[in-house]
């Protein structure tokens, strides 16, 4: 019992970020093209693959908390919040340590049993 609690309870979390930030990224785009990496936030493309990520969070999101496709979900989560970390953010980033422990929070989604 206590598990399934515990379950529900990192994927309603993790659920209410990632719609926070596709949402956020949605209605702000232009705040979120500073954090592409150069070579992106430079081109044309800036505001299509924010506005792609967006949907993609808001996709993350709405999954995990109706428990939907947990282990594809988890797994895609996982390298999107670690390509974000990797060559965006970076570790020296207070934002992008943040989202490695995000990023290994989903990745436990993924191990856990249903």
């Amino acid at each position: 019992m206590s598990n399934k609690i515990g379950k529900l309870i990192l994927r309603f979390g993790l659920g209410i970020v990632f719609l926070y930030f596709g949402i956020n990224q949605l209605l702000n785009y232009s705040r979120w093209v500073s954090l592409l990496p150069n070579f992106l936030s430079n081109s044309s493309m800036a505001a299509f693959i924010i506005y792609l990520n967006a949907i993609f969070d808001i996709f993350i999101g709405a999954c995990l908390i109706f428990g939907l496709f947990l282990k594809i979900v988890s797994i895609l989560g996982f390298l999107h919040l670690l390509g974000i970390t990797l060559f965006s953010l970076g570790l020296s980033s207070p934002s992008g340590i943040r989202d490695l422990g995000l990023a290994f929070s989903i990745l436990a989604l993924f191990f856990l049993k249903d």
